[in-house]
């Protein structure tokens, strides 16, 4: 079957094609929220039967990837309404805050959560998380797509979360942009790619055709038959699905299936089954185990798309660091021969020289090896004569040349304020105007003797002519304007956050110092805290008039303890900052409770903290 036909071949495939056409999403990116919220629908007790080893989960991860813009929140939108079932739906928090999501509750007439989905709309979230010291995120992910069992024993009762194996049903949708994904594939050897089923959200066969919302789909469960021990086993129709499954055992077994390929069957089964169960069926059919190859033909195309282009970004990356430090480089050389001109000019003032002693009087040897270069251009420029009559060459003074003002080329090579140029200037000037053009005028610099004077010997006329268009916008000339520049930019790729360390590493290859990038973005209002972290990195919010969402672990315990009033056992505060995702760190908590508005009573695991009431009366 071919991914052409795969749409047509059922009225519940047609029904979600139609939805896409109807509300202009991609079709693929629909299927693949609908068959995750089919798998988020079943409980736990519905399982693989056990071919290889035990029974599998059915628990299934799904990346949906595009450009900036590329209508990731719309395919989900739309798989909510092609499959209205209620679920459960969670943001994405720490690895012991996924255990903590399944964990039964302590207070009576509480409903557990077994069946979830969790929701990452930008994967720069999930790396924010997973970049921590200490960080069991990705563990946490690769475990609970099999099933396993979740979570952490700790000396005390109350911060200890396990959840057993198969009794949980977990489902995550990330959107990711191909250049953020280096958190998943980072981790190939780790099994973590290989764990996700990937759908482009752009189409680009998509009618512009006005179509009406069809029915939802109907999503009801088939009729389950339970096994004695409580087990539902989905039933696998054709034997060759059977055969396959040793036959890519085994090939495993001799190391003949590529990295990212380790976990293929077991997510065709997964598919193959969350197809059946979409169709109403507990068995798995011959058509399902076409479908599913058809499913996996175009994950892994997908995901062979995003490889190939994360490389590009990576290659783009390294380019234009190499492109800056070659440009900085040669800002410093030209830096260099303004100063070896100088010089010439300033021990000629003196009188005539011969060219050997006129050479080691530049002093430094990378001056005197300048010193043909400088000594050619101010011959072109007149401001120099040379005279090779006599044995040698000896220099002196142009006649009339006025040397109680500094010497200025006749190309710009550094602003008034030499300080004040970076990396991203001299890359404007890089940038070069057509070498016919005889003009050397840069954004607020003027060359001292007019247009149309002949450049420096040997250096590239692309770093030494440069033509400002009619409304150019100049590089940036202050931190600030960078910074606001970048942060813009991103806003407008449709980033709602930014890791603080890629804007710093962009703005020290753009030339800018880290404390001024530092000082600007605490004064910015495109910015705002959504976490910090324990090694000084940050992740923003970023906006127009954007706000801090992190909360300090001072203020987090001072809002517990007012909340709950009286004394509350330490654990139990422990415990509530692990499970809340904004919660702060056990060591951050600590500190925070040695303030002087918390006061403290026991010792050990007996320890109770209360909230000072003088500090209450103090913040009224």
């Amino acid at each position: 079957m071919s991914t052409a036909e795969f749409f047509d071949a059922t009225p519940e495939l047609q029904t979600i094609r139609q939805w896409a056409r109807a509300r202009y999403a991609a079709e693929w990116a629909v299927f693949g929220g609908v068959l995750l919220r089919v798998a988020a629908t079943t409980g736990p007790e519905v399982q693989l039967p056990g071919v290889i080893g035990g029974r599998a989960s059915l628990n299934l991860l799904c990346a949906f990837v595009a450009p900036s813009g590329g209508g990731k929140g719309i395919s989900d939108k739309v798989a909510r309404l092609a499959w209205p079932a209620p679920i459960v739906e969670r943001p994405i928090g720490s690895g012991e805050g996924i255990a903590a999501t399944f964990v039964p509750p302590k207070k009576e007439g509480v409903e557990p959560i077994t069946k979830a989905i969790i929701n990452v709309p930008e994967i720069d979230t999930l790396a924010g998380i997973a970049s921590r010291q200490g960080s069991i995120l990705l563990a946490q992910l690769k475990s609970a797509a099999m099933g396993e069992q979740l979570g952490q024993a700790n000396s005390s009762e109350a911060t200890t979360r396990i959840v057993p194996a198969h009794t949980y049903r977990l489902c995550m949708s990330v959107g990711a942009q191909p250049a953020h994904t280096g958190v998943l594939f980072n981790d190939t050897t780790g099994g973590t790619p290989q764990r996700f089923l990937w759908f482009l959200t752009t189409d680009p066969d998509m009618p512009a055709d006005i179509t009406p919302d069809p029915e939802p789909l109907n999503a009801r469960l088939p009729f389950w038959r339970p096994e004695a021990d409580g087990v539902i086993e989905i039933v696998y129709g054709p034997p060759e699905i059977t055969e396959m499954i040793i036959g890519a055992h085994i090939a495993r077994q001799r190391g003949q299936e590529d990295a990212l390929d380790g976990h293929a069957m077991l997510t065709r089964l997964k598919v193959a089954a969350c197809l059946a169960i979409l169709h109403h069926r507990g068995v798995v059919s011959e058509l399902d185990w076409q479908l599913s190859g058809v499913v996996m033909e175009v994950s892994n195309r997908t995901r062979d798309w995003v490889v190939a282009e994360s490389k590009k970004a990576d290659r783009r990356k390294i380019r234009d660091r190499a492109i800056s430090r070659a440009v900085g480089e040669e800002a410093v050389d030209l830096r260099r021969l303004t100063t070896v001109r100088k010089r010439i000019i300033s021990v000629l003032a003196d009188g005539d020289l011969a060219g050997g002693k006129l050479r080691a009087a530049l002093g430094r040897r990378e001056y005197r090896e300048l010193f043909d270069q400088a000594v050619m251009s101010l011959e072109n420029e007149g401001q120099i004569v040379a005279d090779s009559s006599g044995p040698g060459t000896r220099y002196a003074l142009f006649q009339g040349l006025n040397t109680e003002h500094s010497v200025q080329p006749t190309y710009p090579l550094v602003r008034g304020d030499e300080q004040g140029m970076n990396i991203e200037q001299w890359a404007s000037i890089a940038h070069a105007a057509p070498e016919s053009t005889g003009r050397t005028e840069v954004q607020g610099l003027k060359p001292q003797v007019g247009d149309g004077v002949p450049p420096v010997q040997g250096v590239p006329l692309a770093a030494l002519l440069y033509t400002v268009p009619d409304g150019h916008p100049g590089p940036s000339r202050t931190c600030r304007e960078w910074f606001e520049r970048h942060v813009r930019g991103l806003i407008e790729n449709g980033h709602t956050t930014v890791d603080s360390d890629s804007v710093y590493t962009a703005g020290q290859d753009a030339g800018w110092n880290l404390q001024n990038l530092r000082k600007v973005a605490s004064k910015s209002t495109l910015v705002g805290t959504a976490e910090k972290r324990a090694d000084g990195t940050a992740l923003w919010n970023i906006g127009e008039e954007a706000t801090d969402t992190w909360i300090s672990a001072p203020q987090w315990l001072l809002d517990f303890l007012r909340a709950h009033g009286g004394w509350v056992r330490a654990s139990e505060v422990h415990a509530a900052a692990q499970a809340d995702p904004n919660g702060p760190e056990r060591t951050s908590l600590k500190s925070a409770a040695r303030a002087a508005y918390v006061q403290k009573r026991g010792s050990s695991i007996a320890t109770e903290w209360c909230l000072d009431p003088s500090h209450e009366q103090e913040s009224a």
